[in-house]
């Protein structure tokens, strides 16, 4: 399990547009998988599931399938926990386009890499998705805070950035030592896929910025009354925090980033 704390009290996060049709799309996948399999004698994840056999076969949607179908409720359930916990925040800081954009290319960019990696079988699981989510939220906000619940039971609390860096060494590890029974291909290139997204592809470099904006807002509180340009740097800043808010970060204008940049360093536009 996992939550997300940071500068605020931890709060049950408030479900947003796409989370809640990735998770609802995500567990009908399952029920179908269940009848499917029950009714073909387990030849639907033959056919949906990702394999270098259907691939041959030229299945061509199975990058994009495999993500609904699952190995059992506990698999179903963590990945589950994940996006409802971790999704919601990265979803509002990214836009719903954005967010749909991110966890699909994750899972079937961590999907081709299973294919390039794995020795054969069958991959299922939207585990690539929600890696690619935690590589994207590890971008957005390195040092939030975030709780694991090891074992559903122990706490563990430790900041984005290292919890991304931990389970890819993890993976990695795993990976190397060739353990077949878990897609660590899929979450490595999964999480991959999200880190760049967002901190390249999409964003050109923001994810620096964040927390230094954090701090800058906060400093804000202990200040004396802004001078007329203080107040007119002040009126842009909320304009493009509502921009944000509305339009996700990578709407931003280069201008608007240089400009946020240069405020979070608390440095007064030229």
């Amino acid at each position: 399990m996992v939550r997300v704390v940071g500068y605020q009290p931890f709060v049950t996060p408030q479900m947003t547009p796409a989370v809640k049709r990735l998770l609802i799309a995500t567990i009908v996948g399952f029920v179908v998988q269940l009848v499917g399999d029950r009714a073909t004698g387990g030849r639907f994840t033959l056919y949906f599931g990702l394999s270098r056999w259907g691939m041959a076969h030229l299945f061509w949607w199975q990058p994009a399938t495999y993500a609904l179908l699952h190995g059992g409720a506990f698999h179903i359930l963590i990945n589950m926990l994940g996006l409802f916990f971790l999704g919601p925040e990265t979803e509002r800081a990214l836009g719903t386009r954005r967010f749909v954009i991110l966890y699909v290319a994750s899972a079937v960019l961590g999907g081709l890499g299973w294919l390039l990696l794995s020795r054969g079988g069958i991959c299922i699981g939207a585990s690539a998705a929600f890696f690619g989510i935690v590589g994207a939220f590890a971008a957005l906000f390195p040092r939030r805070l975030i709780t694991l619940f090891i074992m559903l039971v122990i706490p563990v609390t430790l900041p984005a950035w290292m919890l991304a860096v931990g389970l890819a060494v993890v993976e990695l590890v795993y990976l190397l030592a060739g353990d077949g029974n878990i897609a660590y291909a899929a979450h490595l290139a999964g999480m991959a896929a999200g880190y760049f997204y967002v901190g390249f592809l999409l964003q050109g470099g923001v994810p620096a910025w964040v927390p230094r904006l954090g701090a800058y807002l906060r400093s804000r509180r202990h200040r004396g009354a802004p001078s007329a340009g203080g107040r007119e740097s002040e009126a842009r800043l909320d304009r493009i925090l509502d921009k944000i808010a509305n339009q996700g970060i990578g709407s931003l204008t280069r201008a608007e980033r240089d400009f946020l940049d240069r405020m979070s360093r608390g440095r007064r536009p030229r």
